[in-house]
């Protein structure tokens, strides 16, 4: 009971976190006047045998803007993980053209870390973190 009650307390303030941080953007580009920002759909996935109680992957999601606010579509977004955790995990497609002035890409891993995810847009790199955790075990208790 104990763990279901942490377990929520958790989800809430991922969510609750989640909503209050709205991801920044930075730029303009150099030269091109525009500003883009880099989202994970989740900040912490789980690995292990499947269950669709625990996100296995996550999606990036980069919305690329003019100084009006206006989306860009056409621009090339560059997704990748650091190179020490290309052999345990990636992002798919690597390289995006935005559409309605966004990219994203599917981010899996193999093992266990918080992986940094980065995106880049022209010269500006932005970052993120997704932290990988072992999916829970279901005790003998029925949870």
């Amino acid at each position: 009971m104990a763990r279901r009650i942490a377990l929520v307390l958790l989800g809430l303030v991922l969510i609750l976190g989640g909503i209050a941080c709205a991801p920044k953007p930075v730029g303009p580009t150099a030269g091109a006047g525009y500003v883009f920002s880099l989202q994970v759909s989740d900040t912490i996935i789980f690995f292990g045998l499947p269950d669709p109680r625990y996100p296995q992957t996550a999606e990036a999601v980069v919305r690329v803007r003019d100084a009006q606010g206006q989306p860009i579509d056409g621009m090339t977004v560059l997704f990748s993980v650091t190179p020490s955790w290309t052999q345990y995990a990636s992002l798919t497609p690597a390289e995006v053209r935005t559409r309605n002035g966004e990219a994203r890409a599917v981010f899996a891993a193999k093992t266990t870390g918080v992986v940094p995810v980065t995106a880049r847009v022209d010269n500006v790199t932005l970052e993120a973190a997704i932290t990988v955790e072992r999916r829970p075990v279901p005790s003998d208790a029925g949870e």
